[in-house]
């Protein structure tokens, strides 16, 4: 993704701005975090997308500046719908969070209980920050999505386990190679490994799924100019351009409602239209995460770890 912004946001800031440098650094949202929080009296990131969880502990955390709508112009094309409550970000990125799959292996899953399948003991490989799965296991079994019940809900269940994955990719490469058959994961990332050439493939259970999505923030702690000038390079990343890039190459679905899906993608089931996210795709409340983040791994760890 930092390969479309490179190529697509830098060129659209510079040539507005082409006195100011941009330092971009990629890197997970776990390892830049704990930086943030370290240098908050002396911040050194001005901004960046951050996931919901993230973004979250950045709001308990109070690190955020407000987001001006004379500099982020474009978040007005960012429907209601796809915002988060009460958050001082924008949402840029989203994509759908079901099931990835081997097609050689098994038939595409239909619910998040296929899961459970006993014909799958020791063939399913999950994830400690998997609260998507945990909640959407709780609907599978008729409650609410919570976290803790799903996590539960899995504790029947927990021989179909075979790996606790270190991480996505690591994951990905693992149901490519068959070593596990399916695993809870996110839509895009599943497409991406799929261009990538590996053996993968994306469901959404009838159940329905979870939205993940990521925030622009903006850092407090600079001077105006530098906060704006931080704020205006954000909003290239809702700019159509912008946003078409990430669709196009690595099938994260757009944020703002007036860019066109071509047709070759409307029908993949890891692509969401912004218009479809208050329907179809379920939010988890993330600041609840954020905020009982320790209690939550530990009902992993003595439930389905043990």
């Amino acid at each position: 993704m930092g390969d479309a912004l490179r190529a697509v946001a830098n060129p659209m800031f510079a040539k507005a701005y082409p006195k100011v440098s941009i330092d971009l650094n990629t890197s997970t949202n776990s390892a830049a975090f704990p930086r943030m929080i370290a240098q908050r009296k002396n911040p050194v990131i001005g901004g960046g997308m951050f996931n919901d969880l993230f973004a979250a502990r950045g709001m308990i955390s109070k690190i955020w500046a407000p987001l001006d709508p004379q500099f982020v112009t474009n978040a007005v094309h960012v429907p209601k719908a796809v915002r988060i409550p009460d958050s001082q970000g924008v949402t840029v990125q989203q994509t759908p969070f079901g099931i990835m799959y081997n097609p050689d292996r098994v038939e595409a899953p239909t619910s998040w209980t296929d899961l459970w399948n006993p014909k799958y003991r020791g063939r399913v490989s999950m994830y400690d920050s998997y609260f998507d799965a945990y909640a959407m296991a709780s609907v599978a079994s008729g409650g609410k999505p919570s976290v803790e019940d799903g996590i539960r809900a899995w504790a029947p269940h927990r021989e179909n386990i075979g790996v606790w994955s270190a991480g996505p990719t690591s994951e990905q490469d693992m149901v490519h190679r068959g070593e596990v058959w399916l695993a809870p994961h996110w839509g895009g990332w599943v497409e991406q490994a799929r261009f990538q050439g590996k053996n993968v493939r994306f469901a959404l259970p009838k159940e329905g799924a979870t939205l993940w999505s990521n925030q622009i923030q903006s850092v407090e702690g600079f001077s105006p100019l530098v906060t704006e000038l931080v704020q205006r390079y954000l909003n290239t990343w809702l700019s159509p351009e912008c946003q078409e890039a990430w669709l196009t190459q690595a099938a994260i679905s757009p944020a703002i409602g007036t860019l066109h899906i071509p047709a070759e993608l409307r029908d993949n089931p890891a692509i969401v239209r912004p218009e479809d996210v208050g329907s179809k795709l379920i939010r988890l409340d993330a600041t609840y995460i954020a905020t009982n983040f320790a209690q939550i791994q530990q009902l992993i760890q003595r439930t389905l770890k043990v």
